[in-house]
């Protein structure tokens, strides 16, 4: 993307390295080149000028052939090895006129020859060719990479889980193809009373990432993300050092050396979603093609968000329709139909793994003689007491408790033993008794009681759910015929 030191490239402005051991042939190209407005450079050995395009690597190399020690054929290749310097249109410039020399010039990478004598006007021609052809590949690269970076932004918020994921891969790539040292994604916190840093990628240095964690920007501060948010508009800083208004953190500037930043809002039918800071060590210009890139890359992270956001809201819609569908209404513990589902799925694995599967079935003894004598409204309360100190009784999360019916509850235990399953239902009645719940019309006792049924067993491929149900209720049964406010229990011998 083009944005770097130098700003749009000019081919005037070029800088030149002249390699040449001829001291006459370095004066007067300098002087014609100096003349044309170029910036020229001279070293007069192979050596020399290697050194030279390792510290500054100027836009063109005019290279001469024959020199002692390293000739051109040889700087021209090694010129070529090197990632950085390989790109450097070489002119070979020789008293050879051969179509060996020429060729083998070529060969190692050269792009022209010039013979000399050289006749200035050629001489410029051939520079100013070579200049344009490398601002055309330049433009290319750069129309490349912003291409690049469109489509794997495009395909990273296509595929981002959420939107932090999607915001800390867009600044990487942003960050990575124009050549930045940071960036930040900023939106508002959970409690919408500031804005924070959610997401942050940084070049090579360790602390980038330390400040870039757990920043909040207070509403109405004058820090630059702030700033940005409340005028909806890009902002330049040019010199954060320099700038009147401290809208960079001044250890920033200090610690990293930062000298250019910039942000953009990312907003969609006018309402703000988030803003993107970017940071340079470096002075930078940005031309509008690329500026306008990175707005269309926002524009499409402020859709995905926007997207996420709806999705979000949608997930936890559904998941409160469910909760409502698996509770019931009244006690607020499971209902019949997320016992039943809960029911199959236990028996499959339990029938699997081949593992004791308890039930407890228990009701509210004389319930109806409590409506009557009460109310029902006073029968509601009476269950819902009794739901929440059975609820506290459950411990593990596998296990289960739900309103059967009427006053009739169960407590699925998976993975549990007859005598565990005992356990729990003494748990469950000296829960009930310690309630100290009023009943004038019960038979048996002053207060509230339960009578409750027992069964464990290790499914079979022959039985059914079912029929650990009707062993619960079969043993619920025996406590009933047995007076009541007891525990009856139906023991299967097949338990290990």
């Amino acid at each position: 993307m083009d944005i770097k030191d130098r700003g749009q490239f000019n081919p005037s402005k070029a800088s030149i390295l002249v390699v040449d051991d001829t001291p006459t042939n370095l004066t007067l190209l300098v002087q014609m080149l100096s003349g044309q407005g170029y910036k020229v450079r001279v070293a007069p050995n192979g050596k020399l000028a290697l050194a030279s395009v390792q510290s500054n690597p100027p836009d063109l190399i005019l290279l001469d052939v024959s020199m002692p020690d390293m000739d051109g054929y040889t700087v021209c290749q090694q010129l070529k090895k090197n990632e950085q310097t390989r790109n450097i249109p070489v002119i070979f410039i020789s008293a050879f006129d051969s179509v060996f020399n020429k060729v083998n010039a070529f060969t190692v990478g050269g792009l022209d020859y010039i013979t000399k004598p050289f006749e200035l006007v050629e001489v410029l021609a051939r520079i100013q060719n070579q200049l344009r052809l490398r601002q055309f590949q330049q433009q290319l690269q750069t129309q490349n990479a912003q291409l690049q970076l469109l489509l794997t932004t495009t395909q990273a918020i296509a595929e981002a889980t959420d939107v932090n994921a999607a915001l800390r891969v867009v600044l990487e790539k942003i960050c990575q193809t124009i050549g930045l040292d940071f960036g930040e994604a900023w939106m508002r916190s959970s409690d919408s009373s500031a804005l924070q840093c959610c997401g942050y990628w940084y070049s090579e240095l360790a602390t980038l990432q330390q400040l870039g964690e757990d920043q909040r920007c207070g509403l109405g501060s004058s820090d630059l993300p702030e700033q940005i948010w409340a005028s909806r508009q890009l902002i330049w800083i040019d010199d954060v050092a320099q700038d009147g208004q401290p809208m960079v953190q001044p250890s920033w500037i200090e610690t990293l050396g930062l000298k250019v930043a910039f942000g953009i809002p990312i907003q969609l039918e006018e309402q703000m979603l988030a803003v993107l800071i970017f940071f340079c060590r470096k002075h930078v210009t940005v031309d509008s093609q690329s500026l306008e890139l990175v707005k269309a890359v926002a524009t499409q992270l402020g859709t995905m968000i926007r997207r996420k956001e709806a999705e979000a809201a949608l997930r936890e819609a559904n998941q409160a329709l469910e909760r409502l569908a698996n509770l019931d209404g009244l006690t607020q513990v499971a209902n019949r139909r997320r016992f039943d589902a809960y029911l199959a799925q236990e028996w499959s694995r339990s029938l699997r793994e081949q593992t004791n599967l308890a039930l407890i079935l228990f009701d509210v003894d004389y319930f109806k003689a409590y409506n009557d004598c009460y109310g029902h409204l006073q029968g509601d309360e009476c269950l819902q007491h009794i739901t929440q100190a059975v609820s506290h009784t459950i411990k593990r999360p596998t296990d289960l408790l739900a309103r059967y019916g009427g006053e009739e509850f169960v407590v699925l235990l998976p993975n549990t033993h007859t005598n565990g399953a005992i356990a729990v239902a003494q748990t469950i009645q000296r829960a009930i008794q310690q309630l100290k719940i009023s009943h004038a019309q019960s038979k048996i006792s002053d207060t509230v009681t339960l009578s409750l049924g027992v069964a464990s067993l290790i499914p079979t491929p022959e039985q059914s759910p079912d029929d650990l149900i009707a062993r619960a209720d079969a043993a619920l049964y025996d406590a009933k015929s047995q007076g009541r406010d007891r525990i009856g229990i139906c023991d299967d011998r097949s338990e290990s």
